[in-house]
Parts: C-alpha cells; structure tokens; sequence
C-alpha cells in the first residue's frame, strides 16, 4: 500500500493518504524555537529544551499517539456539519475528504477538500522567530454562498517543566491562568511570580506565551475574530474529545477564561464565503505576554504576502544549507535519500539532540556527549562554524581526568563549576 511519494523538484515529501500506519512527523524551527507537527496536524511546541521548555501538550502513550497539536476545526453555520483542516482529529470518511500533506524542510503544508471547501494550511516558524505560524486559506469551490466557522485550537501546558506538567497535577493545576481579549490570548503560569530569566530551569517563575488571530478579507469572502475559549472543560466540554469538542458541535466559543485547572487556547472565526471566493487567517503561537510579543507578532505579518514571503525565507534558509550534498544514482528515491533528507534529519538532530521526538516524552535534555560528538561529524560538512562552535561548547563539559560530563545544556552549563560525574560511561568497541 502506498502512502506518498517525493517531490525532488520542491524537495518535499508528500502524503497522499492520511490514515498512515504511524504518524509521520516533521520538525519545524530553530535551535532555539521549534515543534513537531505530524501529517494530520498532531505534535508540540517547545523553547530552548522540549523537557524544559515544552509549550504544548503531547499524549505520548494514547493509543493514537497523534493528540492533541495543532488543530482548526471547521463548521458549516447553516447545517451544522463539523470537520477538520487535516483529516485528524474529526476524521472524516476517506471516501469524501480528500487530504495531501507535504512536509519541506522547515515547514508543512496541509491540503483538504470537503463538502465544496477547499483548505490550506501552512505550518512553520519564520526565521528568527519565537513564534509559529499557521496560515488557513478557505475556498468556496461550490455554486452557493457558504457561512462558516472555523476553530483554531491549542492545548498549552500548565508548566513550561514537561514531566512536573504531566506529574504534578496537585501542583501545576493551581498555577495556570489563561485570559482572552479580541483576537489575542495570554497564557500564563506562576504569573503572580517574579521571573526569573537568568535560570531556565527553574519552573517556578512567571511565564508567558500567547495565541493571536489576524484576519485577511478578500472581495467575495470575510472573516472576523467573534470569540474565544481559554478553559480546556469549556471548549471540550466534560465528556468532550479532541474529535468532538462542545464548543465546536454547539457553534459557538463561551469566552471561558481559565485560573487554575487546565487551559487551552481557541478562536472563534466567522467566514462567508461567495461561489469561488477565498479568504485566509493567520494564527501565531510563542513565548511572552499576548499584549506585548503577541501583538508585535501581528504587526510583524500584517498580510498574507508578508506571510508568504516569510515562508519562502525559510524555504531559502534550508535549502541554501543543503545545497553541499547531492547523490546521482539510477534510484531516485536513494537519491532523495541523501538529499536533502538525510542532511535535514542529521541538522535537526544537531540542534536538538535526543530531546525532542515523537517517542522522548521530556526524560531527557541538553546534549549527550557522545550523541552531540557523532552528530557534529554529520554536520561539519553542512554548518561548518555551527558545527565548530558546537565542539568548543562540547569541549567545556570535558573534565580535568579527561572524561565529560553525560549532558551539556546548553542553557544551563557553568564551564568549570559543574560537579564531575560520579562514575565515567562508554562504549568499548573491544
């Protein structure tokens, strides 16, 4: 059974059936901002560590193994019909939604149609950004007027600490506070905290991400930011799922907002849509206060095109960076293969280590030193100076006997004032 195919030309991997065996998973990002985002919209965000710094929330061992991500939920006002813009969560009958995804280097575009709805989602983080993007373009591809709404959902964390957000509930469920206004959300933990920015790892400070909406109307189509959600109970209802939420199948957000317990971030946006018109809106997701980095990120993409032109950036930045390496063999899947594929996997192992993955669920952090050593080789040929600049790093956590410690964090290491490990670990090739 076939599931996709390579695109050499775009340089991207296409999924022409959404019911794959597995999710299959792109990165998206920096070394510093990244996320997951699986071919049905699934996956997580995270900042400088994805057990420290994780943004969202993930369901590692669900039976699924794709829930919850990066979600937009559609409706159709006059006869209550409910689907989704990736064939996942509401999953649809393969029979009549029809669904390609395309994953690139840096960035994952996901195409639907259903009910005489055509749907585009663009996924990626702009250069230099701490922030994704998701961009939704509608269009009307039938003969009457359509009224829509559509549902962008994300389910942050309520400590940015992996494993005390998924452990700690008698803790973490006091310290969420969510609050909409307008097309913005800010989504806060310890917020009656002092920050404390100097110390990544403590989890006990005031943090903030936010999610924003901007709304591109075009002749024939509109759309307008008409409500928001911020309580997961509320937007999922008591007994609600991510296949069904309440406020979806009832219409209508309730502009709940959230102090303690569990959040969430939902907008309700209003469309309509003339025969063969389109409309587009953008939702931001990142780290700071909605009021002060949300809105800079609004202003930041005013448009669609400023959008757009961003999305081409990163599509340049990575393949300017895989441009070193290219295989000439009958097999043009092996060809594939060797590039850009396997230099893109290598260089988003670079970055992140062992630390962020479909099957990692935040036990691990920083650079292994071993791992990080064998994935410098990789990179050195791709990012020369990254590549040595990740050594000199690398070479901070020797010690003065001549072993390194197991870890280096990047975010956290004092070359010289680190305790040196009790016992040395390696691999014995003998």
């Amino acid at each position: 059974m076939k599931f996709g195919r390579f695109d050499n030309e775009k340089r991207e991997y296409v999924i022409t059936r959404p019911d794959t065996p597995r999710p299959w998973a792109n990165y998206l990002g920096s070394a510093e901002f990244g996320a997951l985002v699986t071919n049905n919209a699934a996956g997580y965000t995270f900042f400088r560590s994805a057990a420290q710094g994780r943004l969202t929330r993930f369901r590692f061992n669900a039976p699924t193994a794709d829930m919850p991500g990066k979600f937009v939920y559609l409706r159709d006002v006059d006869n209550d019909d409910v689907w989704s813009a990736t064939w996942q969560p509401v999953g649809k009958p393969t029979e009549t939604f029809a669904c390609e995804c395309r994953h690139g280097t840096g960035y994952t575009i996901v195409t639907s149609q259903y009910a005489d709805i055509a749907c585009e989602t663009r996924y990626f983080i702009p250069l230099g950004a701490r922030a994704e993007v998701w961009l939704v373009t509608l269009r009307n591809t039938g003969r009457g007027v359509r009224r829509l709404r559509a549902f962008p959902f994300i389910e942050p964390g309520c400590n940015w600490n992996a494993l005390d957000d998924a452990q700690n509930l008698q803790y973490t469920h006091f310290i969420a506070h969510a609050e909409g206004a307008a097309d913005r959300i800010d989504i806060g933990s310890n917020i009656n905290m002092p920050e404390d920015a100097d110390h990544f790892e403590n989890k006990d400070q005031a943090r903030h991400t936010f999610f924003a909406a901007s709304c591109f109307p075009s002749p024939g189509a509109n759309a307008a930011v008409a409500g928001h959600d911020c309580d997961l109970a509320k937007f999922l209802g008591p007994y609600g799922t991510y296949r069904d939420p309440d406020a979806v199948l009832k219409g209508a957000c309730t502009g709940s907002s959230c102090t303690g317990d569990m959040p969430c971030a939902a907008f309700q946006i209003d469309i309509a849509l003339e025969p063969g018109s389109e409309v587009s809106f953008a939702v931001f997701f990142g780290v700071g206060s909605a009021e002060t980095a949300g809105r800079e990120t609004q202003r930041r993409f005013p448009s669609k095109e400023a959008i757009l032109a961003a999305l081409d950036d990163v599509r340049d930045h990575w393949h300017s960076r895989l441009d070193t390496l290219a295989a000439r063999t009958p097999d043009e899947a092996f060809n594939a293969m060797i590039a850009p594929w396997a230099p893109y996997n290598n260089l988003m192992t670079f970055y992140w280590s062992r630390t962020a993955s479909l099957v990692y669920a935040g036990e691990r952090d920083g650079l292994g030193y071993r791992d990080t050593a064998q994935d410098i080789v990789g990179a050195s040929a791709l990012v020369p100076e990254e590549a040595r600049e990740r050594l000199e790093l690398l070479i901070t956590g020797q010690c003065s006997s001549g072993g390194a410690l197991p870890v280096v964090k990047p975010f956290a290491h004092r070359p010289g004032h680190e305790a040196p490990p009790a016992r040395y670990r390696s691999d014995d090739c003998l």
